[in-house]
């Protein structure tokens, strides 16, 4: 028992994924589908008022009547007020439920059932957008992966924008562990179960927060990886790509970049190779 807990405890290799369904655990994006609803919470989707700021903003830099491309679009809160505005608006995710629910809720954007690791599209969108952090979440081959998608996603000369945290987010952080037992169950599992958390750190730009659930005959963990962008860092990612950022902000609603920021909102252009 002490190898097998000290081996689920043990600090993983940077980058180590795992297996364990997150996003499309039946009990899980129950949950996530509540938070994205919630108004009163940014834990998955922004606050309503943020979002209309932000569906403001991203409609002043598409041309009238123009493509968009929401990938990771999640119950559709952003994509239903863009398609409200008369874009030609495409939702993307990989959460049932929570696709679903956009249909359910939005007649007029096309929504679609699908990893955008594994879309295939060619030069159809005037804007890609990525929203809530998304890209840090990725492990470096995928965020590579992810960029040449939507490289070839967008016309010539469109825009993919995307959020990113800053290294101001885990500024005094340290790495720290914790356990609870959840006997009638919790976000995590329906089933009574003990939740070991850890959140761990590689250097400034790069934190972990790695979840163990133990129930009675079952185990399972999740690791949810945050890589933090300076505008360098991020300026030199997205380059070999075909990508040349046009700007930089604070967030997702165009505020003015500002250095303490916790986050990071980069508008790029696709370039010609």
């Amino acid at each position: 028992m002490y190898s097998t807990l000290k081996t689920l405890l043990d600090k993983p290799k940077l980058y180590e994924k795992t297996c364990s369904k997150f996003w499309n655990d039946p009990h899980i994006s129950g949950g996530m589908l509540e938070a994205h609803l919630d108004p009163n919470t940014d834990a998955a989707s922004r606050k309503p008022e943020f979002i209309d700021r932000s569906a403001e903003w991203i409609s002043s830099l598409m041309p009238p009547g123009g493509k968009l491309l929401d990938i990771g679009c999640g119950p559709g809160l952003y994509t239903k007020r863009l398609s409200d505005r008369g874009f030609i608006v495409t939702g993307l995710d990989f959460s049932e439920r929570s696709i679903e629910y956009a249909k359910s809720h939005d007649q007029k954007t096309e929504y679609l059932l699908m990893d955008y690791l594994e879309m295939e599209f060619d030069n159809k969108f005037d804007m890609v957008t990525l929203i809530w952090c998304d890209y840090g979440a990725l492990v470096p081959e995928d965020r590579h992966n992810l960029l040449d998608r939507v490289y070839r996603a967008l016309k010539p000369g469109g825009l993919f924008a995307l959020d990113v945290f800053t290294p101001q987010k885990s500024k005094g952080c340290k790495e720290h562990t914790s356990w609870e037992i959840n006997e009638n169950g919790g976000f995590w599992s329906p089933n009574p179960h003990i939740c070991l958390n850890a959140q761990y750190y590689y250097g400034e730009c790069i934190g972990l927060t790695r979840t163990v659930i133990i129930e009675d005959g079952n185990v399972k963990e999740y690791n949810i990886w945050d890589t933090c962008f300076t505008k360098v860092t991020l300026t030199e990612e997205v380059r070999p790509h075909g990508f040349a950022v046009v700007d930089f902000y604070s967030d997702f609603t165009g505020k003015p970049y500002d250095e303490k920021s916790n986050t990071i909102c980069a508008v790029m252009r696709k370039t010609l190779n």
